[in-house]
């Protein structure tokens, strides 16, 4: 029905929005931010907020409030997760503790590193094609422990077919580094060196280890970081077996000079092209095709300090494959010097990479601004110009009052800064497609009865992804009456009970989330029932060919087929809704869960690409 044309419920509308407070609280502080400094500002609009707080922190009265602020927030912290989140974080920071944190990484090393027979299994291999894979790595003032390292996890790879390319940009008060590397060249002739005149820059010094490079392939390699022994085997196995022209791996990072002190243990998606615009989170370890870089050219020194992210964006882009070996192969090193340790320090850096992501969008006509997220300015929000099309916006109201469905439609118009949509309801699950069917607008907004709009421009957020050719699907991130997360990532799992998985339930708003994704728009499997968008024409009709018997169950239909036609589904988490948790209902009952086994066993059992095989079902996004 459409809400406009029930007199009666327009009249219980009106009298909603009377109760229905505009002000969304901290929530537009914290999601707002300023452009006064053009496209590339960063700062929120509450810095000066916290620019107040930094000028008490030291003071008398801050430690002073010491016990007033820690009581406050164990209080805050125990109303919104009970007894059972506060024990979680406290058994978390005992498992961060460094004493931990070594244990568990000298267990995991153990359990990663090859036995010397697995070692000489993979040095004998014959492989059918030739892969010649180019070790790329410009050296600069590099620290003698860390070059030796760098060095000897090449050499110690158990793929043979390869080349170490150093190119040295070293002053000349580090001329040892050159010295050093003499003393490897002269034992093993796979290394291949050359002292640049002058410093140019960390992109023009790579580019000169490309033109030293006789490989087919080159593998991009830091100069302080460490190899797994079977890094080259892995990623040459994959060019083989799947004919891939850029591999990427998992990594993990560690402390100074003890590899066993692992701080993160990233294990990365599959390629996702959201991800890669929110993060350069491909980083290491990357091995792609060398005649790549004849399309797409070489690194551009105008990228400097995110030369990476802006290459990666035009490789991935141009290869016809990416494959991802779900395999931590990588250890990148953290210390007082490196650019992890340092972003805030290298504005330059965090420039470059907001205009990498903003011209990497503009090549695939996708116009948008890029700004820095709160939690890390090299994570990125995008903003992307759209137009002015109307959005049908479907209320489900299954099972619910007319009270019900006009409290939303309310909530919807008193919040709402978009002004071309269409309010309409269904009454029942069979109505439900009907109205998505004869809808009006180009594209569909489905919201479950009881969503309560917190950010104003959420229907904007959705449509900015929805308007993209390459998308599906866009789902928004809904919150409870405690402001924790109710709904955001769902996972696939490869079995019949758990065929779909809410990973981030009962995270608080502002969590980081793993490695971040909470901060900027990221592609998954599956997005809920509750609040997602999408074209109205292959939205509606997905919807109707749909076999299971609920909402949550035709939403996971709809993604599936999208998926099947190569289209990407989008979380947003600067769509932000609320709704009541005694209102979410996103379970599927047994019949649909065999129904969605039997149509798509081949999909579910392959398990999702979008959460690394090596992250627990148990505990979400901890490792098994």
């Amino acid at each position: 029905m459409v809400v406009n044309e029930d007199k009666g419920l327009r009249e219980l509308i009106e009298q909603e929005k009377k109760q229905i407070p505009a002000d969304t609280g901290d929530f537009i502080k914290f999601l707002a931010y300023t452009h006064d400094d053009g496209p590339d500002d960063v700062e929120p609009v509450y810095e000066p907020e916290r620019t107040g707080i930094r000028k008490l922190k030291g003071t008398p009265v801050w430690t002073l409030l010491y016990p007033a602020r820690k009581g406050y927030h164990i209080a805050r912290y125990l109303y919104q997760t009970g007894f059972t989140g506060f024990y979680k974080k406290a058994e978390n920071a005992i498992e961060n503790s460094r004493y931990a944190r070594k244990k568990r990484g000298r267990q995991y090393l153990t359990k990663i590193m090859p036995t010397e027979e697995e070692k000489q299994k993979q040095r004998e291999r014959v492989f059918e094609k030739e892969i010649k894979i180019s070790v790329l790595v410009p050296l600069f003032n590099t620290p003698e422990p860390f070059l030796r390292d760098m060095i000897e996890s090449v050499i110690a790879q158990t793929y043979q077919n390869f080349e170490l390319c150093l190119c040295d940009a070293s002053d000349d008060m580090h001329t040892n580094v050159g010295e050093i590397v003499a003393e490897y060249v002269k034992k093993d002739a796979r290394i291949v060196y050359k002292k640049l005149e002058k410093n140019e820059g960390i992109a023009e010094n790579t580019n000169a280890c490309i033109r030293m490079a006789t490989g087919n392939y080159l593998a991009l390699f830091d100069h302080d970081d460490i190899l797994h022994p079977s890094a080259l085997y892995e990623c040459a196995k994959v060019i083989e077996q799947e004919d891939a022209e850029f591999v990427y791996t998992d990594e993990a990072t560690f402390e100074g000079e003890d590899i066993e002190d692992i701080m993160t243990y990233h294990f990365k998606p599959d390629f996702s092209v959201d991800n890669l615009r929110g993060v350069n989170y491909i980083c290491h370890l990357s091995v792609f095709k060398k005649e790549l870089t004849d399309q797409v050219g070489l690194f551009r020194e105008e990228y400097d300090g995110s030369q990476d992210h802006d290459i990666i964006m035009r490789l991935t882009d141009a290869a016809k494959k990416v494959c991802h070996v779900p395999k931590i192969l990588y250890f990148w090193r953290c210390h007082k010097m490196s650019t992890s340790m340092n972003l805030d320090s290298k504005s330059y850096a965090i420039a470059a990479g907001r205009r990498a992501v903003r011209d990497a969008e503009a090549r695939r006509g996708y116009p948008a601004e890029v700004h820095s997220a709160q939690i890390c300015k090299t994570h990125y929000r995008m903003k992307y110009q759209i137009g002015h099309p109307k959005i049908s916006v479907v209320i489900d109201g299954k099972g619910k009052s007319r009270n019900q469905i006009a409290r939303t439609a309310a909530a919807i118009e008193a919040r709402t800064t978009y002004d071309n949509y269409e309010l309409l309801y269904a009454s029942s699950f069979s109505e439900l497609s009907e109205v998505m069917q004869k809808a009006d607008g180009e594209y569909l907004l489905l919201l479950s009865v009881g969503m309560m709009p917190i950010t104003p421009t959420f229907m904007e957020e959705l449509l900015m992804f929805a308007q993209r050719k390459d998308v599906g699907l866009v789902g928004m991130q809904v919150l409870d009456e405690k402001d924790l997360i109710l709904s955001s990532d769902i996972v696939i799992g490869n079995t019949q009970s758990n065929l779909a998985i809410e990973v981030n339930r009962m995270e608080r708003y502002d969590a980081p989330g793993y490695m971040g994704r909470n901060y900027y728009a990221h592609n998954i499997s599956a997005v809920s029932g509750c609040g997602c968008m999408g074209r109205k024409e292959e939205f509606a009709a997905f919807f109707a060919e749909g076999i299971t018997r609920s909402t949550f169950g035709r939403i996971l239909e709809v993604c599936f087929k999208q998926r099947n036609k190569g289209r990407w589904i989008v979380l947003n988490p600067y769509a932000l809704g609320r709704l009541k948790r005694e209102e979410y209902n996103e379970e599927l009952s047994a019949a649909d869960r065999e129904h969605l086994m039997k149509e798509y066993k081949e999909q579910i059992l392959s398990g999702d690409p979008f959460y690394n095989g090596n992250l627990s079902l148990e505990r979400y996004w901890q490792k098994k």
